[in-house]
């Protein structure tokens, strides 16, 4: 899981740019702008008060019509999540579940900067973010989740085990640390973790050392890749000194 992890890091790091981004953007748009109590009416013509935002009862009267405001919920801090920046990140976190109850008490007809916000936001981070984001946690559980990263994993712990963990006589017993394992692996097998080697860009301090022998039971060049277009190199440069040499003496 750690090395799951490190891949989808730098994802995690763009999506929590993004949802700050955006609850920055809802704050600033949805916040109050006058003073208020949660004890103290105050009805205003500030949108964002607490106060204009929670439902309205009326009553109706036998013939049909409707009467003035009859109960009216009382407001609390969850009625406008935006009034403060940190219930913002909550809010716009959940809006990426789906949840847009934080916003469902605004009039959607009358606040269009807000519909263009919710779009923007849905297609980027709903839509296509998280998309990406199962996508490359699939491909990075495929990519860990074999034998290879097993053994390693292993290695170290054990390695850890050994050097913080046992006593001297115990890393001197030949039964525990015989000083020869064998390893039984097929031709193509070998030529798979010769290949792999080769082709990983680490220091040389920690790349795995490969015996010569190894390389001709694996019939596979002993030279890397780099080691084979600097070759390629230094014969196409000879190739160049001879044609200048033959257009010289003709």
């Amino acid at each position: 899981m750690i090395g799951v992890a490190q891949r989808i890091f730098s994802f995690l790091v763009l999506l929590g740019i993004i949802i700050f981004a955006f609850a920055h953007s809802l704050h600033l748009l949805l916040r109050p702008i006058t003073d208020y109590s949660y004890n103290q009416p105050n009805y205003n013509n500030d949108v964002n008060n607490p106060w204009n935002l929670v439902t309205r009862y009326k009553s109706i009267t036998p013939d049909g019509a409707i009467g003035n405001d009859f109960l009216i919920e009382t407001p609390d801090a969850n009625t406008n999540l935006f009034s403060a920046f940190k219930t913002a990140i909550v809010a716009v976190y959940f809006m990426l579940t789906g949840d847009l109850s934080s916003v469902s008490s605004w009039n959607l007809n009358e606040n269009w900067t807000l519909v263009a916000l919710l779009v923007i936001f849905s297609f980027f981070t709903t839509i296509y973010l998280l998309n990406l984001f199962i996508g490359l946690l699939s491909t990075a559980i495929e990519n860990t989740n074999n034998d290879e990263s097993f053994l390693q994993l292993k290695r170290e712990i054990l390695s850890e085990i050994e050097l913080f963990w046992m006593l001297p006589y115990q890393r001197r017993r030949k039964d525990w640390f015989p000083e020869i394992i064998y390893y039984e692996a097929t031709i193509e097998e070998l030529q798979k973790y010769v290949q792999k080697i080769q082709s990983e860009n680490c220091d040389e301090s920690s790349k795995p050392f490969i015996f010569p022998h190894i390389y001709k039971i694996a019939k596979l060049d002993a030279k890397t890749i780099d080691e084979k277009l600097n070759d390629l190199d230094g014969k196409f440069q000879d190739l160049i000194e001879d044609i200048k040499r033959l257009k010289s003496e003709n």
